[in-house]
């Protein structure tokens, strides 16, 4: 406002929020009150509740004593605003230009009415800091709408009011003076309560941690119990293992598992024989094949790629016959072949030999059945379903080890936490108390 330049914003100077006087509008956390090193000064977390509490009541007290003199110099200066607007409403402006009276008149009575809504009511004296922020705002709310009339009417109050301008002018500065206190210590006190109500969260939130870290702590000595049993049924189950193995029973079981062993490589030693010689034999097989019925072309499948199931058939004659027939067949050159003399030979082996593999896969079956002894397999079936068992015992042993190492962790990350958070909070507590505190974390 050109004509009431005082009703500009000011720069908010810096230095005033961190070097307040100990006087009018000083804050408790940089007031010259000495710290205080309690004699016990270990508290607990409803303890240190309170003291935040204490702090915020204290500073809100000393922010209303200290600003009471602004409070009512504010209310005298708009009480002598109100005193001007009634001298200014009873005082006959002339004017040499007949012509300007109705705009001056008009002028006057628009400013009067004006500055006597704003001056008329007296606020009252605060007495929290709800109210605190009412009377700020009324303030700056004043100062605004003083500003939009006196700018709008600069040069007829400077030209035709000049008696009332100065006056008007000074209380209207004494106001804006005021104004800049009160939003000053309102951002000095608005940061002291951030601070509070972060330490209060924080205070508050220690609970949940402490809960958390002592799920953990029951959590690790669940699964400490759970492997140590683990490890007991799996010990046990080494035990029996071994009980087995160095019985006799078992000893018995060694020796017919090598001899079936030892069978079942001859039965294969045979079978690669078998499969050798009826390998030769498929170009043969495969000329003869064509035009023949179904049945006959699986048989000839068999005898030639599958030969070892030949033995399994109640009847060889039909197979041996086939044979036979697929041998005349290369021997008449109804079937030609360039090594017609060596397939010959082949299916006269492979004829040979299929009875002969039949009684020797036989014999070897026999033993086999002979070897076979209910108890013998019993102890191997006990052997390995009790490996199986330890097996898993293991996997499960390490799975819980796992899960104990990632809750260890959490755990540790969780007391690293609240030792930072309770650091911080004994840190706020001494710049808002002045006072040192060791906060005592409740026990598991």
């Amino acid at each position: 406002m050109p004509s009431f330049n005082f009703f500009k914003k000011k720069d908010k100077d810096i230095s005033k929020l961190n070097n307040k006087k100990s006087g009018a509008g000083a804050g408790v956390a940089n007031s010259t009150i000495p710290i205080v090193q309690a004699q016990d000064n270990k508290i607990t977390i409803e303890d240190a509740v309170k003291e935040l509490e204490k702090s915020e009541g204290r500073i809100t007290k000393n922010l209303l004593i200290n600003m009471e003199k602004t409070f009512e110099d504010t209310n005298l200066a708009f009480q002598h605003v109100n005193t001007i607007a009634e001298d200014l409403d009873a005082e006959v402006i002339n004017t040499e230009e007949e012509k300007l009276m109705p705009l001056v008149q008009n002028t006057k009575n628009t400013i009067v009415r004006a500055l006597k809504r704003e001056s008329s009511n007296i606020l009252p004296i605060p007495k929290t800091f709800e109210e605190f922020i009412k009377f700020r705002d009324a303030v700056e709310a004043s100062i605004n709408r003083f500003g939009e009339v006196t700018s709008s009417h600069s040069r007829i109050v400077n030209t035709f009011m000049k008696k009332h301008a100065n006056s008007l002018r000074g209380e209207l500065k004494r106001i804006s003076d005021s104004s800049e206190k009160l939003n000053d210590e309102y951002d000095h006190i608005t940061e002291e309560r951030k601070m509070i109500e972060h330490c209060r969260s924080n205070l508050l939130s220690m609970h949940s941690k402490v809960d958390e870290i002592n799920k953990t702590n029951i959590t690790i000595k669940n699964l400490d119990q759970e492997i140590r049993q683990l490890k007991e049924e799996k010990d046990r189950r080494e035990k029996e293992i071994n009980s087995i193995k160095s019985s006799s029973d078992y000893g018995k079981c060694l020796k017919y598992l090598q001899e079936k062993e030892e069978i079942d490589k001859k039965r294969k030693k045979s079978i690669n024989e078998l499969y050798e010689i009826s390998n030769r034999l498929t170009k043969a097989a495969n000329k003869y094949s064509y035009g023949l019925s179904r049945g006959t072309v699986e048989k000839i499948d068999t005898i030639v790629n599958k030969p070892s199931e030949i033995v399994s058939k109640p009847d060889m004659s039909e197979y041996i016959t086939l044979l036979k027939e697929i041998k005349e067949s290369v021997r008449s050159n109804k079937i030609v072949l360039k090594d017609s003399k060596k397939v010959l030979q082949y299916f006269d082996m492979l004829i040979d030999e299929l009875p002969k593999f039949k009684a020797e896969i036989k014999e070897l079956d026999s033993r086999v059945d002979r070897l076979k002894d209910k108890d013998k397999i019993a102890v191997l079936d006990e052997l390995k379903r009790k490996e199986e068992e330890r097996k898993e015992e293991e996997r499960i042993i390490m799975l819980e080890n796992q899960r104990k190492d990632e809750t260890t962790k959490q755990k540790i990350e969780l007391e690293e936490q609240m030792i930072s958070t309770t650091r911080d909070i004994e840190d706020q507590i001494h710049k808002l108390c002045r006072k040192k505190y060791k906060i005592i974390i409740p026990p598991e």
